[in-house]
């Protein structure tokens, strides 16, 4: 048996979701021969960017490629591919690629790569393609400005948490044709809601998409807007970008109030909420209090 170890590879897993309800409501027969559709579609684009078939596991495809842009490219167009069948089920593709060293043991590969791939394939959500930390640092400029930070995480069997980013094949509105997959202008009209605004007095941040953690609190060297107040903690709550949304996770004593617009003020203590539209942020004390310290929130 030949086997091979320490070559870098493009790892790309594709899985069809939905496929369980689609075999329970069509049954075995009719369920399979779109599943296999769609297989040979991932399987076209595949070869279509010179990468090889690995494996076939179900209703779900593992690739290699040499280059982590022709993964990319050939996900993208699997998106697009799979966007177009008229099925008439809930059907979606959910793809992750990983780069780095692999195992080669016969026609399989084994190794790191392919269980970042697969890690991030079980995170990705129907239609999404998600890409570890790695493969970002391999793709050409014009092709990260289709990227984004979608997550911090500890990959299975890794202590540190490692970026995740997910590579978007179209704008939220209309279609999206290959030629315009990689147009930084579209990509940046695409991304402009991925910052959030705070407001308090006349002082305005920006609290990025792939920042770090942006820290309130009374600790004046290690926060990123401090508060003076007995009634905020030193440490009082931090704001992270995750899987598309920003999130405001209380580590307080007295809790953290948030007051969504045109709703009720929710509170919060050792919890996490995530920061939708716009509202207003009161540390430790309600809103109604006349000395609150409040924040205003625009995402």
């Amino acid at each position: 048996m030949l086997f091979s170890r320490g070559k870098k590879r493009t790892i790309l897993f594709a899985d069809v979701s939905g496929s369980s309800a689609l075999y329970k409501a069509e049954g075995n027969e009719k369920a399979k021969s779109i599943i296999d559709e769609i297989i040979k579609m991932l399987i076209h684009h595949t070869g279509k960017y010179r990468g090889r078939v690995v494996k076939t596991i179900g209703d779900e495809i593992m690739s290699s490629f040499d280059k982590c842009e022709d993964a990319c490219r050939a996900a993208i167009e699997m998106q697009q591919a799979s966007d177009s069948f008229d099925h008439h089920y809930t059907l979606g593709i959910r793809i992750g690629i990983g780069y780095g060293k692999t195992i080669e043991e016969g026609e399989d590969l084994f190794g790191e790569a392919v269980n970042d791939a697969a890690f991030v394939t079980g995170i990705a959500k129907s239609s999404q393609i998600l890409l570890t930390d790695s493969v970002i640092t391999q793709l050409p400029e014009r092709l990260k400005q289709s990227t984004q930070v979608f997550d911090q995480v500890a990959i299975k069997g890794a202590t540190d948490h490692s970026k995740i980013h997910r590579l978007f094949w179209k704008p939220q509105s209309g279609g999206f044709s290959e030629t315009q997959v990689f147009s930084a202008q579209d990509v940046s009209a695409h991304l402009d809601d991925n910052t959030l605004t705070l407001i308090m007095g006349d002082k305005s941040y920006q609290v990025e998409a792939n920042g770090q953690p942006f820290i309130i609190g009374r600790h004046q060297q290690q926060v990123s807007l401090y508060i003076d107040s007995e009634m905020v903690s030193r440490d009082h709550c931090h704001i992270v970008y995750r899987r598309g949304k920003f999130v405001l996770i209380d580590h307080s004593t007295n809790g953290t109030y948030i007051q969504p617009e045109d709703a009720q003020e929710i509170y919060l203590r050792r919890e996490e909420l995530p920061l939708l539209g716009s509202g207003s942020i009161s540390l430790g004390i309600s809103h109604s209090a006349s000395n609150a310290p409040v924040i205003r929130f625009e995402s």
